[in-house]
């Protein structure tokens, strides 16, 4: 995010982030409507949200079961920062990287605490999930160890950040 603060945006803007956070393709009448403002006020309201950053970008959400992504597993790994019997500092940045570059990984997260990044991996199955894990993850020489945790049941799954400032509920 860009150097601005949190004060540059009113409860205006942060109704419309509402909106299209529930409809990423909501036009900017509806919008309008629904928050009392012009629809070219809106406009470039969401504009402006844009290049500030507050709005990222718009995407689709996509049903992971219905393309054959139905296994859903969380990894916490291990991080070592130093090859066994080398001496070259192994970068947790770029160990990140390179993961999160892997068709089946969601998200990279750095943890604090006993392990270092956290990863949400979709596979087809758990032969597939097992072959990320013992062919590609595991053969990274700063994986020390990795915990994999397989959600059974999803109940919430969002993108969307709830409970904004300014919105009522």
């Amino acid at each position: 995010m860009t150097e601005k603060s949190s004060a540059a945006v009113d409860a205006t803007d942060i109704q419309i982030m509402k909106e299209l956070q529930k409809d990423g393709r909501a036009k900017n009448a509806k919008i309008a409507n629904k928050v009392g403002k012009g629809i070219s006020t809106v406009h470039a309201r969401i504009n402006r949200l844009r290049e500030m950053e507050y709005i990222r970008g718009f995407t689709a959400l996509l049903d992971p079961k219905k393309l054959d992504r139905g296994t859903l597993a969380f990894i916490l790994v291990t991080v070592t920062y130093r090859v066994p019997g080398g001496s070259k500092v192994i970068s947790q940045r770029e160990f990140c990287k390179d993961i999160a570059g892997h068709r089946l990984v969601q998200s990279v997260h750095v943890l604090s605490g006993e392990y270092d990044v956290l990863l949400k991996v979709r596979t087809k199955d758990i032969e597939e999930m097992n072959r990320f894990i013992v062919d590609f993850l595991r053969k990274k020489p700063a994986v020390d160890k990795t915990l994999t945790m397989f959600a059974m049941d999803t109940y919430l799954d969002t993108l969307e950040l709830r409970g904004l400032k300014g919105i009522e509920e």
